[in-house]
Order: structure tokens, then C-alpha cells, then sequence
């Protein structure tokens, strides 16, 4: 708190919110006039005012609003200027706020509960074709925060209660990366909450989490060993497998295809550029998803694949008329083209003694096969051209264009499992 004068030098006196109204919306001040010119007669009417405001404004209420705030102080202020002995006595509204952007950020947000929030963020995010899975995971990992938080409209949380549901997070035993797509989540929703203007700022923005130094020891996906693969190839329940499982096994292992991305193919997925033939991840077919912008790619077919026999099984399938390259539809509620795929390798898993929670998965092929390009020192780039991720690399990633396929099919000749991952058709 402290006395000013204006350039028309009329005093005020000038009183700082605290920052847990500001998070809600509040100005980042307030304004009073003390309606004189006169020094001696401004430092009385100062404390007067301050001692009328401060505890006024140490007793906002939870729901309380700016709006509602506002009038309070009016009224209160227009009380203690009765008794000012200035000739000017009249009605005169206070500032609040001191800049153009506050004037902005005073306007009340919506009393608008954070699950009517929710819902409406939802029903956004399935407008914009988010895939299903990704639209489950928000609306479970932000109402996780709904229901952990004692505040019930948007604009009410704070980074206070940020901090206290990371904290929460932390204690419920959750690894790194899942503690940290939940805090994403809430701040994505947040952020839409800000720009529907339910809440003047996003609470969630900077909040730290912290690497534990024992991270990713024990919560990074598990590889395929070779003695795994070996076990999995040579054993008589793989062996009587149809092709479409055999293939569908070989190309996330030699290309690292993410599940989905294997058993959505179809025939026309595998052309020629180049005189290579190459596998295109899309979204162009019926049903057909990618997961990010950066999955959709090209990749030369790995020289092993060809030599098995698959682009004549591909030849096949064109000839039938078939549109898929294999039987696999999206089903569930996230239309998961590659469920079936993985119920049957776990069955296959199970009738071949690898135990649940002690096995690697359908989606570590694509693991083991980024692994095997770091242990041969393959520079990240490429791998993230081969796989679909995203560049990390500023300078490639959005000044460099993409490497040629003699490239890509240079790099993809490195991955040799050896001769017990031969797969006899």
C-alpha cells in the first residue's frame, strides 16, 4: 500500500493484490482517489482507506468475483468519503486495475464448474477428430484433478493447488512419463479454459517435475531380447500361426511400426519409389490413424522382408481383390486395429511359458528395433525419420528436408537378428 499522485495531481492510494487473487482473475491492483491536491489532507485519507481495504481484501471468499469484489469496495470507499471535507464529496468509482491488459483481465470469468468445463472440452476435442483413445485419456486424467481439488469452478484453482495435485501425483506411485502426461493433460484443458475466457490464466503453466534420479531404470517399455525372439520364432505355436500374424510380427520388428500401424496396412499401403519398395504409414484409408503429423512416412521394405516372400504375398492379395493386407478391424470403443493382433500374441505367450509382467509386448518390437539403430550408433534423426517421431533437433528437424530412401534403406540394413529369427512361411 502506499500514497501517489496523479499527473492532474490528485492523490490515490495504491493497494497490491496478493497472487492468489491474481490466479483467479483479479487485477494486479487497486486505485483509490483520495479526491485532493492537498499533501497533508492525502496521507490522512490514506489511512483511513488503507485501514478499510486491507482487511477487506484478506476476507475475499472462495466464490467470490471480480465484478462482485468490485461494487463491494465501491460501496465501502463511497461510505468513507462521506466524511472527506473536501467540497467534493460525489460518487467516484475507484480503478481497478492500472494498465490496459488489467481492464482485460478484471472482466469476470464465468462462474463455470470444472466439470460443465470438462464436458464442453470434451465434446471440443471429438470435433477436432482427436483419435478416440487420446480424447479417453484427457477426460479421465483431467477429472482425475476434478475430483483430487477442493475448488469447483475453474476459476477458482490456482498454481497453489497445482503444486498440491503434483504432489498428489507424486505419492500415488505413478512412473515419470504417466505423471507427466497427466499434468499435461490438465494444462491442456486449462488452456482451453483461458481461451474459452472461464479463467484468466493457466495455473499449470511452469509446474516443475522433477526427474527422480532412479527414472527410467525400471519404467522404460521392454525390449526383445534374442534369446526372447528366438523362443517366440522357433516355437511350434509361432510356427502354426497364418501368415497375416507371421508378417504382421516381422514388419514391426524389421521397421519398427508401431501395433496399429502394421494391422491397419493395406494393399496399396506397399508401392515402388524409387525401384524401392516401401511401406506408407497414413491415415488415408478407411479407418486408417496415425498417432502425430510426424508418423505419416515412407519406408523402403527391409531386404530380409523382401527376401521371405512378402511382396509376393502382397501380389497375392492385390490379385484377390483384397483391400487389407491383414484381417485385423479397429474394435472397442478406441477402435484399436490392434487388439486382436495382441490378444493373440499373448495367448501365444502364454502357451509358451513367457508369464504377464515378465514378457515384452507387441508394441516392444518397436522398442527392440529403435534400440538395435542406437546400439549401432545410428544418428537420432534418422531413426525419427524411420519410426515417426518427431525431430528433436532444431536445425533438421525444421530447416532440413527429409533423407532419401537409398538413406533410409541403407540404415534399415543394419538390423540383423540373426538366423534365429528366421521365419519359415
Amino acid at each position: 500500500m502506499y500514497l501517489f499522485r496523479a499527473a492532474n495531481c490528485t492523490y490515490y492510494t495504491r493497494i497490491c493484490l496478493p497472487k492468489s487473487l491474481k490466479d483467479r482473475g483479479f487485477p494486479f491492483d487497486i486505485k483509490v482517489s483520495l479526491l485532493t491536491k492537498c499533501r497533508t489532507e492525502a496521507v490522512e485519507r490514506n489511512l483511513d482507506v488503507a485501514r478499510t481495504l486491507r482487511p477487506l481484501v484478506s476476507s475475499v471468499r472462495p466464490d467470490e468475483t471480480v465484478a462482485g469484489f468490485k461494487r463491494l469496495v465501491d460501496q465501502t470507499i463511497n461510505q468513507i468519503r462521506i466524511g472527506f471535507t473536501s467540497p467534493d464529496k460525489a460518487t467516484v468509482h475507484i480503478r481497478i486495475g492500472s494498465k490496459a491488459s488489467d481492464v482485460e483481465a478484471s472482466k469476470p470469468p464465468p462462474g463455470i464448474t470444472l466439470s460443465e468445463a470438462l464436458s464442453q472440452f470434451i465434446a471440443s476435442k471429438e470435433k477436432e477428430s482427436v483419435r478416440p483413445l487420446t480424447v479417453k485419456q484427457l477426460k479421465q486424467r483431467t477429472g482425475h484433478f476434478i475430483i483430487s481439488t477442493e475448488a469447483t469452478t475453474v476459476s477458482q484453482v490456482t498454481s497453489a493447488d497445482a503444486l498440491v495435485y503434483r504432489d498428489v501425483l507424486l505419492g500415488e506411485g505413478r512412473s515419470y512419463k504417466t505423471n507427466k502426461e497427466y499434468l499435461a493433460a490438465v494444462s491442456q484443458f486449462f488452456k482451453w479454459c483461458k481461451l474459452m475466457r472461464y479463467t484468466t490464466v493457466n495455473p499449470f503453466t511452469d509446474i516443475p517435475l522433477a526427474k527422480s534420479s532412479c527414472a527410467g531404470t525400471g519404467s522404460a517399455r521392454q525390449r526383445w531380447q534374442k534369446h526372447e525372439l528366438k523362443r517366440l520364432f522357433q516355437s511350434a505355436e509361432f510356427k502354426a500361426k497364418d501368415a497375416g500374424f507371421k508378417w504382421a510380427t516381422l514388419l514391426m520388428l524389421f521397421h519398427g511400426l508401431r501395433p496399429s500401424e502394421a494391422c491397419q496396412l493395406r494393399v496399396e499401403d506397399i508401392c515402388e519409389q524409387d525401384g524401392m519398395t516401401c511401406i506408407r504409414v497414413s491415415s488415408e484409408g478407411v479407418g486408417q490413424r496415425v498417432k502425430t503429423d510426424s508418423s505419416y512416412r515412407l519406408v523402403p521394405v527391409h531386404a530380409k522382408i523382401l527376401s521371405w516372400g512378402f511382396q509376393d504375398y502382397v501380389s497375392e492379395l492385390k490379385q484377390a481383390g483384397q483391400t487389407q493386407i491383414f484381417s485385423y478391424i479397429p474394435l472397442g470403443e478406441n477402435k484399436d486395429w490392434s487388439r486382436q493382433y495382441c490378444q493373440q500374441l499373448a495367448r501365444l505367450q502364454n502357451k509358451i511359458g513367457m508369464k504377464a509382467g515378465q514378457r515384452p509386448t507387441a508394441y516392444s518390437f518397436r522398442h527392440t528395433f529403435v534400440d538395435e539403430l542406437k546400439q549401432q550408433e545410428v544418428d537420432e534423426n534418422i531413426v525419427a525419420q524411420i519410426v515417426g517421431h518427431k525431430n528433436q533437433k532444431i536445425t533438421l528437424g525444421r530447416y532440413g528436408k527429409k533423407y532419401k530412401l537409398s538413406v533410409l534403406k541403407k540404415y534399415l540394413a543394419v538390423i540383423n537378428y540373426g538366423p534365429d529369427c528366421t521365419v519359415f512361411f
